[in-house]
Formats: structure tokens, C-alpha cells, sequence
């Protein structure tokens, strides 16, 4: 019985779904070697920039990237990629609205998987260590030859090596001492561009949540881990157009709109809003360690956020209120964000 017959075995023996994931993991595997042993899957080697650069050609797509606590699936056309050697964009807001770390991407798989009478067809992206970075999914039936002209172009024979390895032990950053506490909230006072925020860390020796310990008063506060849900629930209310960032160590992916289906199942805080947006978000909020609500002076006035950390004090899961350069925040998202601050 090879990895793949044993994985199916024990999704027959589970009770409730049983993911490619949760497989690997119990068979002491990445889910990239798992995926390969699939029957129906090719190797596409490693040229993985030509191959994003060929998904427009898919016609819509469903984007499913995944961190330790969070699922976000994006469904609309792949397209407006611009990619070097460390960084690549994909800006369609509202869209699929993408930011790369083309570094971390190693290995492309095609993946046809047959349950029942339904048939799916996608392109998976892994890691040197066989850890998913995205898969994108066919929604097109209409664009198979252009599926199979790429699986053609980019068809590798043998499978995919992946690197054995451990995590790292989780790095906690030495404290600031008093005079470089001072020296940190007035750089950070001084911010007009909230891309400049990682230099600032980069220039202390510290990490996000250390930052927000030492920020100026009123500027940051911890907050408990439910409040992901009074979040969501007041932004589908309001009606107002929110921000989600999710992602890992190759990609972030970008939701913008309105919410307008939150439910919570199986241990879940989901957005379902697949026919309005097409975006789903399956946030597993209960596996959240720290939540705070961050805001950060930027040249139009300030840009305020919630994020959420996972247990190696990565930054998991962000709400922002919709915004463009030049703009200032929108009232509903200061009216929630101020309230969570506790200022007027």
C-alpha cells in the first residue's frame, strides 16, 4: 500500500471531512509528497514563474491560500501578475489581489482529483519543505485545451524532491531597554507610510508583537480572541467594505468588499460569500494566541487594523476598512476600531 492508498484508507476510517493535510500530517509526511503520490498528478517542475504567469489563461480560477488558523479562497480571473527573483503583485482590488515571495516557491504539481461524478482540476504550489502556497483551482470548463496545453508545456518527469526539516525554535526578541522604548514610539509617531512599518522593526531588533507592546499610548491594544466574530457581524451590518489579508511564508492574498454571510460551524468563524464575492473565509479563530487592533500614522491621517498571531508569533489574519492612497479611513471602520481602542 503506497502513501496515497494509505491516506485513502484513513479518510474512509474518519469520521466528518479528512483533508490532504490532516493526511500528510498523520502520516508523518508533507502534504506536497502526499499530492504527488496522487495517480492523477503531474510534476511541473520548477519553473514556477512561467507557470503563474500562464494561470490567465484559465479563465476564473478559484485561489485557496492557507495558514495555521485561516482558509481564504478568492474566485475571479488571475491576472495583471507582474513577477521578479524577490517580490511579485497581482493588483486587482477586489479581485485576485495577490503579493509574492517568490523565493519560497519551489515545486508545481497538476492536480485532477475524481469524487464521484465530479471531477477537479489544479494547479498546486509547495515549498522546499512540501508545505501548500496556493492552489488554484479550474472554474472554467469551457478552457480545458488551455489547461492541458499548460500541463503539457511544463509536464516533469519523476516527482518533486522535498526537504526534510524541523521548525525552528520560536524566536522571542530581547526587550527594548527604557531609552530605545522612547526612541521607538517617536519613530513610530513620525510614520507616513505604512510600508515603512517593517524597517522600523528591522531598525529595533523587534518582531510585530513585541511592536505593539511598546507603542505610543492609545495607538495599540490586546484584545480578546473573540472578537473576531462582533468584528464581522458589525461590518455585515454596517455595510461596509472590508480588508482581509491571509496568508504564509510565499504569498498574501487580499479580500475586498462587503460580508454578507457570517456563520460558525465545526469550529470555524467562516464567511460564505462565494455567490456575492466569490470569497469564502474559514478563520479558526480558537486557535488565535494574541489579537490586538494596531493603528499606524500615515500621511492622510492614520491606518487602523486588527490582527490576529499564531503560536510562532506569525501574523496570520489582518482587517483593515477599504482604503486607497489619498483617503482617509471610512467612518464605520474608526467608529469600530475607536470603540475597541477605547477612544473617543
Amino acid at each position: 500500500m503506497n502513501l496515497w492508498q494509505q491516506y485513502l484508507s484513513n479518510k474512509d476510517a474518519a469520521q466528518g471531512p479528512y483533508f490532504t493535510r490532516e493526511g500528510a500530517a498523520d502520516l508523518g509526511i508533507s502534504e506536497g509528497e502526499l499530492i504527488a503520490q496522487a495517480p492523477d498528478t503531474i510534476y511541473l517542475g520548477g519553473a514556477i514563474r512561467d507557470i503563474i504567469l500562464k494561470l490567465d489563461t484559465l479563465g476564473l480560477v478559484q485561489s485557496v491560500v492557507r495558514n495555521s488558523v485561516a482558509v481564504h479562497e478568492k474566485t475571479a480571473l488571475y491576472e495583471n501578475v507582474t513577477l521578479s527573483p524577490v517580490s511579485g503583485l497581482a493588483i486587482n482590488v477586489g479581485g485576485m489581489d495577490l503579493r509574492f515571495f517568490p523565493q519560497r516557491w519551489h515545486h508545481a504539481l497538476a492536480v485532477t482529483a475524481h469524487q464521484a461524478d465530479k471531477v477537479t482540476r489544479s494547479i498546486q504550489f509547495y515549498d522546499e519543505f512540501g508545505v501548500a502556497l496556493e492552489k488554484v483551482f479550474m472554474r472554467d470548463d469551457t478552457k480545458l485545451p488551455e489547461w492541458t496545453a499548460l500541463v503539457d508545456a511544463f509536464r516533469t518527469e519523476g516527482l518533486p524532491e522535498f526537504e526534510q526539516g524541523t521548525l525552528p525554535p520560536v524566536a522571542v526578541p530581547e526587550p527594548l531597554s527604557a531609552e530605545r522604548a522612547v526612541a521607538f514610539q517617536e519613530r513610530w509617531l513620525e510614520l507616513k507610510d505604512v510600508h515603512h512599518f517593517g524597517g522600523l522593526l528591522e531598525t529595533f531588533g523587534i518582531d510585530r508583537q513585541s511592536a505593539y507592546r511598546y507603542a505610543p499610548q492609545g495607538y495599540t491594544k490586546a484584545l480578546d480572541n473573540t472578537v473576531w466574530e462582533e468584528v464581522l457581524t458589525r461590518v455585515r451590518d454596517s455595510g461596509m467594505e472590508l480588508m482581509i489579508f491571509c496568508g504564509n511564508r510565499g504569498l498574501v492574498q487580499i479580500q475586498t468588499g462587503a460580508v454578507h454571510h457570517v456563520v460558525r460551524a465545526r469550529g470555524y468563524l467562516n464567511i460564505l460569500d462565494g455567490q456575492t464575492e466569490g470569497f469564502n473565509l474559514h478563520l479558526k479563530d480558537s486557535d488565535i494566541v494574541e489579537t490586538w487592533v494596531v493603528r499606524r500614522p500615515v500621511r492622510d491621517g492614520y491606518v487602523t487594523c486588527i490582527e490576529g498571531f499564531d503560536e510562532r508569533r506569525k501574523s496570520v489574519i489582518q482587517f483593515f476598512g477599504r482604503r486607497q492612497e489619498g483617503e482617509t479611513e471610512l467612518n464605520e471602520w474608526q467608529r469600530i476600531t475607536n470603540q475597541l481602542l477605547g477612544v473617543a
